[in-house]
């Protein structure tokens, strides 16, 4: 699959997940519900191609629902508005293409100077970033990199599943010396869960005394980990290391361990940098997992869009998502999901051109 119009497979996920996962899965439907705007409405108003000087500009955030993963985001997206002096405006989809297209509509009526979406599907997408783009209105989003789009937004900011995975199995390939070695994978059948896993898998062989001796189905669900870690424990006795794709199945998994005795015997590894996940690590739990930030997501992609939209352009269209690995001994230099005015500045310092902006081909590119 081409991998740069693999992000699709993604969005639903995501960029974990939930706060599942380092995708997140697809959140249960939500209560039928208008789309409303989050902060308090304002006046309509024609939207402007470019806004007047000393105007306050003023920015529709829409994201699928207000499950964790997406409420750190936009908490993120509006800690850097305050920062820059920049109004936010929240909407939520909640997961359905129609009320996302309708919130675009009505962030368009508010007048809005601009758009910084995560969409909910990639027709949802299209349809979207058409609506902004006939409107005059720019468009950043937050996962959606499509080369047949790029000229109709800003830029994207997204996760790269083939990093994640191949960064972790870089950590494998060095910490574990020999043995047997597993995948609890999320939800097959999307593509994320795969690329996670073969990425692992590619640079954990690297390694030749490890082999990948088993790949499972955790559907991103604490309980099923939990189950498929019993039979691995089970079937493979000689299991050294399990990457499990998310910090809420690695706890199912931990705890299997726990019950057979043989938490010290088995290392598990993860992805995500979830707030309990990396409880778990400071405890001696998860021994490492890649960690990224939903609130520096949203944060970055504010930031990029307000750049733009102030005359300071930057001249690359994707942006990864910042991520590294992280262990017991740096689990202090995570980048937190919940967003503080530490982070957001951190963000504001950053400098873009030191992120990559292509997607992997290997640990390290």
């Amino acid at each position: 699959m081409n991998r740069k119009l693999f992000v699709f497979v993604t969005l639903v996920a995501i960029a974990g997940v939930l706060l599942t996962g380092c995708v997140v899965p697809t959140p249960p439907p939500q209560p039928e519900v208008e789309a409303q705007p989050e902060a308090e409405a304002q006046p309509e108003a024609e939207a402007e191609a470019e806004p007047q000087a000393g105007e306050q500009l003023r920015i529709a955030y829409i994201r699928p629902t207000n499950e964790p993963y997406y409420k750190y985001g936009f908490d993120g997206a509006e800690m850097m508005g305050e920062a820059l002096g920049v109004e936010v405006l929240g909407y939520i989809s909640d997961m359905k293409a129609e009320r996302e297209l309708a919130s675009v509509e009505d962030a368009l009526t508010e007048g809005v100077d601009g758009i910084v979406l995560m969409s909910v599907s990639s027709t949802a997408m299209t349809s979207s970033i058409n609506k902004a783009h006939e409107a005059g209105v720019p468009i950043f989003m937050i996962f959606g990199y499509n080369e047949d789009l790029l000229d109709k937004m800003v830029g994207t900011v997204q996760a790269d599943c083939n990093l994640s995975g191949s960064i972790i199995g870089e950590w494998v390939a060095n910490n574990i010396s020999e043995g047997e070695v597993a995948v609890i994978m999320g939800l097959p059948g999307r593509g994320d869960a795969e690329c996670y896993r073969d990425a692992f898998q590619r640079e954990m062989e690297k390694n030749p005394n490890l082999e990948l001796v088993a790949s499972v189905p955790g559907d991103w669900n604490r309980q099923k980990a939990f189950d498929q870690m019993q039979n691995l424990i089970t079937s493979n006795p000689d299991l050294k290391a399990v990457f499990v794709q998310n910090e809420d199945m690695s706890l199912g998994a931990i705890q299997a361990l726990k019950q057979a005795g043989m938490e010290g015997d088995v290392v598990i590894v993860s992805q995500n940098g979830a707030p309990y996940g990396l409880e778990s690590i400071a405890e001696g739990g998860i021994m490492a997992t890649v960690g990224w930030s939903p609130s520096q997501e949203a944060a970055l992609a504010m930031r990029m869009l307000v750049e733009h939209l102030r005359g300071e352009p930057q001249d690359f269209k994707l942006t990864i998502t910042p991520m590294k690995v992280i262990t017991k001994d740096n689990v202090d230099e995570a980048t937190p999901w919940e967003p503080t005015d530490a982070s957001t500045q951190a963000t504001i310092d950053l400098d873009l051109a030191t992120l990559p902006h292509e997607f992997a081909a290997e640990a390290g590119y």
